[in-house]
């Protein structure tokens, strides 16, 4: 072959590479998704204790150190900096000749192909991969199965009763509705510490500090129904500081579970409980009391009505007017945005591999059950050993 046909085929070859090789980042990232899926303990070893701990903890120290939430910062910038490459773009087309424009816009093309891949190959490093992780209740050993409505009915009194307990300690403003002891910074800097502590007595959560961010623009963003998020970029816990204050702790602990590896949403629920209940912070053993028992007492209502009644028999007024508060709250923010946002936030789960979607949310309550009637001296089964 002569050097003028060697050229022609590289110039060939290359034009095809630089054509379909964006694809490879995002090709890789879902398909190491899709075969560890499949292999849970290698997951668990390799990827999130390994690979994401590698690359999540020099990110999560830097914005952890960042006082405001980055990623509002990126969501307001979006539109503006998106709007000004369109005006470039347009710019560019318009200088460039007749004939070489289409050259031009298949570069910005390629340009925005190759950064959503990359973007999303950075998304399954720092989140997606970790929902192939072992399951939680195999890394602690605990025993998850249908229990009886008669478990479900003990289990939900003993957490109203832990709930009751605690919001007798906790702060009300003039309407007798639960507030903060601190302002929403302190809470949101004792957050850090409140995981920390549990970390120490269950190591698999350990990880650098951590601060969640307060969004400023969290009344707008009630119009979704979300009270956190986790930004996987930026290794970030965002929380909504404009949600009722009896559930600010719990969000705060649940999204900070998710910068240490933990991607699926009952999991991350169930961390919440376990560092919640565990404090000595009576806001924070109130809020993640009373997140646990609605969890229970929503199974328990499908399966038994009057002993679900029976348990809210032992909520005091002052929850109820808590509950009353919480309810009145995100009610004025139904309709269309929200149904969206739900809609969106159940595809998403879906496609990464949470089948339920987000009734996965849910699941945290076996989760609960199997911990508690394996660790409350009171609620194990002498018949079967204390096993739950």
């Amino acid at each position: 072959m002569d050097r003028v046909g060697v050229d022609r085929k590289y110039r060939g070859g290359s034009a095809v590479l630089r054509w379909t090789g964006w694809i490879l980042p995002a090709l890789t990232g879902f398909v190491v998704q899709r075969l560890v899926a499949g292999t849970p303990r290698v997951a668990e070893r390799v990827l999130s204790r390994g690979l994401f701990r590698v690359v999540s903890t020099p990110i999560m120290r830097l914005t952890s150190w960042i006082p405001f939430s980055v990623t509002e910062l990126l969501a307001v910038a979006a539109l503006p900096v998106a709007v000004v490459l369109c005006i470039r773009l347009n710019r560019h087309l318009r200088r460039a000749d007749p004939g070489q424009r289409g050259a031009v816009a298949g570069r910005a093309l390629r340009r925005l192909l190759w950064t959503l891949s990359i973007l999303f190959l950075f998304f399954m490093v720092l989140h997606g991969w970790n929902y192939t992780r072992l399951p939680l209740s195999e890394s602690m050993q605990w025993e998850v199965r249908e229990r009886s409505s008669d478990d479900l009915a003990r289990a939900a009194v003993w957490l109203a009763d832990r709930a009751l307990e605690a919001r007798t300690q906790v702060r009300e403003n003039a309407d007798g509705v639960m507030v903060l002891t601190g302002d929403i910074r302190a809470t949101l800097a004792e957050s850090g510490t409140v995981f920390d502590d549990a970390a120490k007595q269950m190591p698999l959560l350990a990880g650098p500090p951590v601060r969640p961010k307060g969004v400023l623009l969290s009344r707008y963003w009630s119009y979704t129904g979300i009270t956190g998020m986790y930004f996987p970029f930026l290794v970030e816990a965002n929380v909504n500081v404009d949600a009722p204050h009896s559930s600010l702790p719990n969000t705060m602990l649940h999204e900070i579970a998710h910068t240490r590896g933990f991607a699926r949403e009952d999991e991350a629920g169930f961390l919440a409980y376990l560092a919640g209940t565990g404090s000595t912070s009576p806001d924070f053993r109130y809020s993640a009391f009373l997140h646990a028992y609605l969890s229970l007492s929503n199974q328990l209502y499908a399966y038994d009505e009057e002993a679900w009644a029976a348990s809210w028999d032992h909520i005091s007024e002052a929850i109820h007017r808590d509950l009353a508060y919480q309810s009145d709250y995100w009610k004025q923010f139904e309709g269309p945005v929200r149904e969206v946002s739900e809609q969106v936030n159940n595809t998403y789960l879906q496609a990464n591999l949470q089948t339920d979607g987000v009734r996965s949310y849910g699941r945290n309550a076996d989760l609960i059950l199997a911990h508690l009637f394996q660790t409350v001296p009171e609620l194990k089964d002498p018949a079967q050993g204390g096993a739950g």
